[in-house]
């Protein structure tokens, strides 16, 4: 094996896509942002959403769970805050 010392050679930059399309999918949707950097350079020049079957049962089943939630974080808040001006 050669030993190499000193700095390693200059590494040639690669050049980015200069339009190029990124695609998210997540649990209820997927996402489809279109970018091109010869148009817009500081962001997606279209975004697409299409919701998956069953998108609004998601949705009403999370607003329960944030109700629910919201509710359970007043009463700790006023149980703290009666704690606090005792």
């Amino acid at each position: 094996m050669e030993e190499r010392r000193g700095r390693p050679a200059e590494i040639a930059p690669q050049e980015s896509p200069r339009k190029y399309t990124k695609i998210y999918d997540r649990e209820d949707t997927t996402e489809t942002w279109v970018y091109d950097l010869d148009k817009h350079p500081n962001g997606p020049i279209s975004v697409d959403i299409k919701y998956k079957n069953g998108a609004d049962k998601n949705w009403a089943k999370m607003q329960k769970e944030q109700k629910r939630y919201a509710s359970s974080m007043r009463k700790i808040n006023k149980a703290q805050a009666l704690k606090t001006n005792k």
